[in-house]
């Protein structure tokens, strides 16, 4: 059998979901495909599960790593993977069963260095209902499906960035040709950060589809995006790249400015979600000095310059480097903004007995991921202008018009999900007799990863 995509599949510890994903797997309707597992030595019968699901499907190898190293694992993978392309599935995760059909035929019509698309972030609550946000790649470049993704776009700044590796696959060829690999540091932290900027920077044809496959795990409060090392990590990551692209000869100024821009991207923007959850200690602090030597530098180089970055990124790269105690109390008090508003929210809604939610777009779901991981169970229903959404199902609830809301709940607290039509709303519910008192409009973050970095770590 020819293998078209060799799925890599690390694992440590994670017997809590590693069935639901291997089945997830197992069933894609792409049967050419070879399973890699590469377990890091679990102790908490993930590895035995994977030897059962091994036993019974010929398509699955089960490997043991010899270091504890998401990166050292998926490089294994690759140096034993014989398929066209190579896909990444985290082991909390899980996939939908077409994704290899369709991403695989994509890139082979395309003759595609990658295929990606986007994916659905998911949150599980306490009653075992599935929460789920989809991450909109157009939010952020609008004709990111219609263009053919090339080196060129990201190193002059009119491409969008995807900063997720494992809602794609990767000819295995482009990888070897440019010797692309993971960073191999201990542990299973941002090691892909690497991998994703030697992609960007070497990319011929990359394909993006207006499509999701990808669920990706959110409420795993054990996995590394949540420590507080990440600064650390990070750190790593971009010295590891630096180190790539002197040995590999990329030494133009356009990708050693790319690559310095990103530098200045995840050297500040993981602190600013840190600092919602954690004080820094002296490895952070120590780490992002580290980091402000390297934008100091890169600004000296003309490297980083105020043409080639957005206005708030600019501000942020410049109080950083040059004020480092006024950017510390700018942090913070933004961040306790952020934590205020969120905390705010949960004790409002946690005061009412029926709460229906006006809108099913985007903000809805993430009022409703907020609350149900928040143990708020008094959400009713949900309310919609669009007559073809009454009668279908919105996360486990009832569609209905906003007439049938108002005489089944009179009594309600309504809260209007929607940044475009609220003006409109407010003055609808008005003017069907719902008191000003019992309205308002959901203000926290919609951006799925934004969102539910203040579910996981404000509790």
């Amino acid at each position: 059998m020819s293998v078209k995509v060799s799925i890599i599949m690390p694992s440590l510890n994670v017997a809590n979901y590693i069935s639901e994903c291997m089945d997830s797997v197992i069933n894609q309707t792409l049967s050419d495909i070879e399973i890699l597992c590469i377990d890091a030595g679990s102790t908490d019968g993930t590895l035995d599960i994977l030897r059962d699901y091994e036993s019974k499907d010929n398509r699955i190898k089960v490997i043991v790593s010899p270091m504890k190293s998401y990166g050292h694992q998926v490089n294994m993978g690759l140096d034993m993977a014989k398929g066209e392309y190579i896909g990444i599935v985290e082991t909390d995760d899980y996939i939908e069963s077409n994704m290899y059909e369709e991403l695989y035929e994509a890139a082979i019509d395309n003759k595609a260095d990658f295929v990606k698309s986007d994916f659905d972030v998911f949150i599980t609550s306490n009653n075992n209902q599935k929460c789920l946000m989809r991450y909109f790649l157009k939010d952020h470049m609008q004709d990111m499906y219609d263009t053919e993704v090339s080196y060129d776009m990201y190193t002059n700044r009119v491409g969008y960035m995807d900063v997720y590796i494992w809602n794609g696959i990767y000819n295995l060829s482009f990888l070897k040709k440019h010797h692309i690999r993971l960073n191999e540091t201990p542990g299973a932290a941002y090691q892909d950060c690497g991998f994703r900027y030697l992609v960007a920077m070497n990319v011929n044809k990359g394909i993006f589809l207006d499509k999701s496959f990808y669920r990706y795990r959110r409420d795993n409060t054990g996995s590394s995006v949540y420590s507080p090392k990440c600064v650390e990590w990070n750190l790593g990551e971009i010295q590891y790249i630096r180190k790539i692209m002197e040995e590999t000869g990329i030494n133009d100024v356009k990708r050693r400015a790319f690559i310095a821009r990103e530098a200045a991207t995840v050297g500040i923007g993981p602190y600013n979600a840190l600092r919602q959850w954690c004080e820094p200690n002296e490895e952070i602090i120590a780490a992002q000095n580290k980091f402000r030597e390297l934008m100091r530098d890169d600004k000296e180089k003309g490297l980083l310059r105020q043409e080639d970055m957005m206005p708030q990124s600019w501000f942020e790269m410049k109080l950083f480097v040059e004020k480092p105690q006024a950017f510390e109390d700018y942090i913070a008090m933004k961040a306790n903004v952020r934590t205020s508003l969120f905390r705010d929210f949960i004790n409002k809604m946690s005061k009412y007995k029926e709460i229906v939610v006006f809108c099913t777009g985007k903000a809805a779901s993430s009022a409703l991921c907020v609350m149900q991981m928040n143990g708020i169970k008094s959400i009713k229903a949900f309310c919609d202008n669009n007559k073809e959404k009454w009668g279908s199902d919105f996360g486990g609830y009832n569609v209905i018009s906003p007439q049938e809301a108002v005489l089944k709940y009179p009594n309600a607290y309504f809260l209007i999900a929607s940044r475009k039509y609220s003006i409109a709303i407010l003055k609808q519910l008005k003017e069907m007799n719902i008191s000003e008192d019992n309205i308002s409009v959901y203000r926290l973050p919609i951006d799925p990863i934004e969102s539910t970095n203040i579910i996981a770590n404000a509790k």
